[in-house]
């Protein structure tokens, strides 16, 4: 209905006008009335209607003084004039200020409703052109903030021109991005819709600008007060908005910037958020700071290009599970989790490089005893389910549940002291890179104290309590026929040199020695 006001300064008229047409079946309505011309200009500025039906000849300020102020303001309102006087210079002036019919009283009813659906299709007419103006013009403002967006992951403009910015006055300007999860067995979702009900919670209450930019939702927030963006509430607000989506959504947000140009480097960072989504996904907040993350452990930290260390995360958990520690399970997953996020957030990096480190250590773990192989053999399933998991946390708990699973299945603990199994390991495990601080994270000991409660127990050192087991089991192996190199690299030292010394010092003779004697003892 368009709306409209009548101006006449004898109610009668006004009641008559009302009560001898039928506004609504012309497609008006009116909204309200005028005494007078000073009362009509506060109604018009006021009600901000479509048509005014105005007395010519009112005290103090006459209906086309009226038009004529109105004119200054509005050049879309219709006018209607009523005049008791068929006066050319009347008629001439209102012409001038392009009032659209000139009606004598008494009203021919006919006459007026003809009029009536005559503006009435000029009203409809200039509301497509504005519609299509109005569409033109959000499109331009959405290509406007597009091409601001231009810049790389490292912040820097990519843009060969300048662009032109949009005619906007924030505060300041943050961009939030939207990436849409597709409903299960489906490959798409409605962006259009997503788009539409995004400008209904936006654009409509002036707090941001939605845009499209593939394969993201985007908005502009206008950011009244900077850094005051609540990632929990903003996610909610956003879940009501987006009710009825089939599929989920992740959200990010730059940060906010104080100059319009200046938007890409906010677009930038919502991006990489975005790019490592798998640490953070189903939180149900939006993201606006990468997870915090601890020293990879390889020591790297996330800068650095050199990536976690599998091989020693593996032999870790390996240990762990070997020895049938819940804890030092738990502990390593998280510490290896932080290392591989630390290096690559990306979902699919992420999930290859968990999926080659539990590899890795169930194949260690699958050659200490055939029961640990049977067991291992039912749990390789778990480097599958790896690649079916949605977000990190989903998979730290998968592999949490399935490891100690396995860890019941070939526990070796039992009421003995940590010495007593500590030992136990060695005897295992004599062969590799045993150090005291390795030991002590996996029985959750400080090295220091474990150190001096070992030599309580044993009389010995590790280094000395290690060097002798070795070199128990070095003897063991030369007297089954091993050259001296061979039984070096199978008791754990790198070098035949270092070798020689360690049994000299322990056994008194080479090795070398000490095997000629076992072979003469024999032929003897």
């Amino acid at each position: 209905m368009y709306k409209v006001i009548l101006v006449d300064d004898e109610k009668a008229i006004r009641q008559g006008l009302k009560a001898i047409i039928d506004w609504q079946r012309h497609g008006f309505e009116v909204i309200g009335e005028a005494g007078n011309g000073r009362e009509a200009m506060l109604r018009h500025q006021e009600l901000k209607p479509d048509l005014m039906v105005m007395d010519v000849r009112m005290p103090g300020v006459d209906g086309l003084q009226v038009i004529e102020e109105i004119r200054k303001v509005d050049k879309e309102c219709q006018f209607i004039i009523l005049s008791g006087h068929a006066d050319f210079s009347y008629a001439k002036r209102a012409i001038s200020w392009g009032v659209n019919a000139y009606l004598l009283k008494p009203v021919d009813t006919d006459e007026l409703q003809n009029e009536l659906d005559r503006i009435g299709g000029v009203l409809k007419e200039a509301s497509g052109s504005l519609q299509i103006k109005e569409q033109t013009s959000a499109q331009q403002l959405e290509d406007q903030i597009v091409s601001l967006l231009m810049y790389d992951e490292e912040g820097h403009r990519t843009a060969m021109e300048q662009p032109k910015e949009p005619e906007l006055d924030w505060c300041s300007y943050r961009v939030m991005l939207l990436k849409l999860h597709p409903p299960l067995g489906s490959h798409v979702n409605d962006r259009t819709e997503v788009r539409r009900k995004l400008a209904e919670r936006f654009e409509s209450s002036g707090t941001g600008i939605v845009f499209a930019a593939e394969p993201f939702v985007g908005v502009l927030l206008n950011e009244r007060v900077p850094n005051k963006l609540q990632a929990n509430s903003m996610y909610l607000d956003l879940e009501e908005s987006l009710l009825g989506l089939n599929g989920g959504f992740s959200a990010a947000a730059g940060d906010p910037v104080h100059q319009l140009g200046d938007i890409g480097l906010s677009y930038s960072q919502a991006v990489r958020l975005l790019k490592e989504e798998f640490l953070f996904r189903g939180e149900r907040r939006v993201i606006l700071k990468r997870p915090p993350l601890n020293l990879a452990a390889n020591g790297a930290r996330a800068d650095e290009p050199t990536g976690p260390d599998l091989n020693a995360l593996a032999d870790k958990l390996f240990y762990a599970l070997d020895i049938g520690s819940k804890d030092s399970v738990r502990r390593i997953l998280d510490e290896g989790g932080q290392s591989i996020a630390a290096y690559d957030g990306a979902e699919q990096a992420m999930k290859t490089a968990f999926s080659q480190w539990i590899s890795l250590a169930l194949t260690k773990l699958s050659k200490t005893s055939d029961t640990a192989f049977t067991a291992t053999q039912d749990a390789l399933s778990v480097v599958a389910e790896i690649y079916e998991q949605p977000d990190l946390r989903s998979l730290r708990q998968m592999l949490e549940d399935r490891l100690l699973g396995l860890t019941e299945r070939i526990s070796t603990f039992s009421s003995e002291s940590a010495i007593k199994q500590i030992l136990d390991f060695v005897e295992r495990h004599y062969a590799e890179n045993l150090k005291l601080e390795t030991l002590a994270g996996l029985f959750n000991y400080n090295s220091g104290y474990l150190g001096k409660m070992f030599k309580s127990f044993t009389g010995d050192t590790f280094h000395n309590y290690l060097d002798k087991v070795r070199i128990r089991n070095a003897k063991h192996l030369l007297a089954g026929g091993l050259k001296v190199h061979q039984v070096a690299t199978r008791v754990g030292y790198a070098s035949a040199d270092y070798f020689h010394l360690k049994f000299k010092k322990y056994i008194g003779e080479s090795p070398s020695r000490y095997k000629m004697k076992l072979t003469k003892t024999t032929s003897g």
